[in-house]
């Protein structure tokens, strides 16, 4: 399955900049006959972007920037996916405001770790607010490894959200549906919301 595929969707701005949300969809598979089946790391980063583009789609409002939802193929093979992307972008990369990158965001401590480049920390600190986990909200800088690394590389801001504590079964074929904990994914999901609304509905 040599195939590298990125599926996009996007929802028309009113303005000239766009906000990218990616997260990858990939994981390692069967080596040598053993599944892994990949739920934290990637299906709830997936899951998130498909509900956050959902939600977007059934509110009235246009967003001021155009929001590009980017499910990425390659993560687990040195990014190729996310290079793909900023190789050939099909928005300048000039005019991307801002990517918002989600990764094992399924199970944890009930906090959530957010890694921010190239943006004022107030933009992820109102998201927190407006989404109501601003008390288990942990900022950092730059957070190395993900999609994020190549739009940072070609000077885009970027938004790197996942979710705190030990990641027990990350890369394991152990990584199944029944560890994912409902609470993490949706307090994921409400914070990325925000932050689309902070980056993309504003003026």
């Amino acid at each position: 399955d040599g195939l590298l595929v990125n599926v996009l969707g996007m929802i028309p701005g009113t303005g000239t900049e766009t906000v990218i949300v990616g997260a990858h969809r990939d994981h390692f598979g069967r080596p040598g006959g053993v599944l892994f089946p990949g739920a934290d790391d990637n299906a709830s980063g997936t899951a998130v972007i498909l509900e956050v583009a959902r939600t977007l789609t059934k509110i009235d409002v246009r967003p001021s920037q155009t929001i590009l939802f980017i499910s990425f193929s390659g993560e687990e093979r040195d990014l190729l996916g996310s290079r793909l992307y900023t190789s050939r972008p099909i928005i300048p990369l000039n005019t991307t405001r801002a990517m918002i990158n989600i990764d094992h965001a399924g199970v944890g401590n009930g906090r959530l770790t957010v890694g921010v480049t190239g943006l004022e920390k107030d933009v992820p600190l109102a998201a927190g607010k407006a989404a109501g986990i601003h008390d288990t909200l942990d900022l950092y800088g730059f957070f190395p490894g993900g999609d994020h690394v190549p739009f940072k590389e070609a000077d885009v801001p970027t938004v790197t959200v996942v979710s705190g504590g030990v990641h027990p079964h990350f890369h394991q074929p152990t990584d199944t549906a029944e560890t994912i904990e409902s609470g993490v994914l949706t307090a994921t999901a409400r914070y990325v919301l925000a932050m689309i609304w902070q980056l993309a509905y504003g003026p």
